[in-house]
């Protein structure tokens, strides 16, 4: 399959954090800004295989398995995401990276925000790819009437099926939602329950507050979107939308999300200043007459 070509055969790599953990990841191409992917809840690395095919002529690609996930090391602890932020900054650190694109997906894009505001000084610029719990209060209201079923207790499993199920579109290939069980399977008890407790634990406002560098929002069809709080927060986000895919666009549209972010990645700091000067909105710069 076009985009997985990559993937076959690729070598795994691991760095130690500072409190013992080891993080996988694998890597592909050359040249800067470097790009590194992050996989969403429940995920692993393995899915940017589009992304990497498309960028690693002209971008050191890399994709991280969090901890608790993929190759990764599953300590039974709870996955913050200032946690999962700072592994991340140790891999840029680690790596040498000079101030790298983060691209996350789903929960990925908390990881990202919390590494661009708890390590400024290491991030360049950051994609979100169907992030909406950046926003605060998004959670609470999309994943809070699931939290008290979210047990040892109780059929965790299969309301994470649920909950996981109502993110794709009549548009998006069945196979996918068919597969999530399957999935799920690989993940063990500990890591799905410690993780549903980082995301709920996860404090949006402050960690967006302190987002400084350019930042592309990518929408794919979440509900309940409060844009203006987002541009309030952040007012250098730009804010893209995918047509026609829901939370596996990566794979259902790469053409789409791929053009928005090499644009973004070729112009982010302009395209950050201008919505910043237009509070969010493109106006034609008409001569005063």
């Amino acid at each position: 399959m076009r985009g997985r070509a990559k993937l076959v055969g690729m070598t795994t790599q691991t760095i130690a954090t500072p409190d013992g953990v080891r993080i996988a990841y694998h890597e592909f191409g050359s040249g800067d800004p470097a790009i590194i992917f992050i996989h969403g809840g429940f995920g692993n690395r393995t899915g940017f295989g589009f992304q990497e095919e498309y960028f690693s002529p002209d971008h050191r690609c890399i994709a991280v398995d969090l901890r608790g996930h993929g190759e990764s090391d599953k300590p039974d602890v709870i996955y913050t995401m200032e946690r999962h932020g700072d592994d991340v900054a140790e891999l840029i650190g680690q790596l040498g990276l000079e101030r790298p694109v983060l691209v996350g997906q789903s929960m990925g894009g908390q990881v990202i925000i919390s590494a661009a505001a708890r390590h400024p000084e290491l991030v360049g610029a950051i994609a979100s790819l169907d992030s909406p719990s950046n926003i605060p209060g998004w959670h609470q209201q999309h994943h809070g009437p699931f939290d008290h079923l979210m047990t040892a207790e109780s059929d965790f499993r299969e309301t994470l099926r649920m909950f996981l199920s109502a993110s794709y579109l009549p548009t998006d290939d069945p196979s996918r939602v068919a597969t999530i069980s399957e999935r799920l399977a690989e993940v063990p008890d500990h890591v799905i329950l410690n993780g549903w407790k980082g995301m709920m634990g996860f404090d949006a406002e402050p960690i967006m507050r302190g987002v400084k560098c350019p930042y592309l929002y990518i929408d794919c069809g979440q509900p309940d979107l409060d844009l203006d709080l987002l541009r309030e927060l952040c007012p250098q986000v730009v804010i893209g939308k995918v047509v026609g895919a829901g939370h596996k666009a990566l794979q259902d549209v790469p053409d789409q999300i791929n053009a928005m972010l090499n644009r973004f990645i070729q112009h982010a700091d302009g395209i950050a200043a201008e919505m910043v000067r237009t509070g969010g909105v493109f106006r034609y710069n008409f001569p005063k007459i």
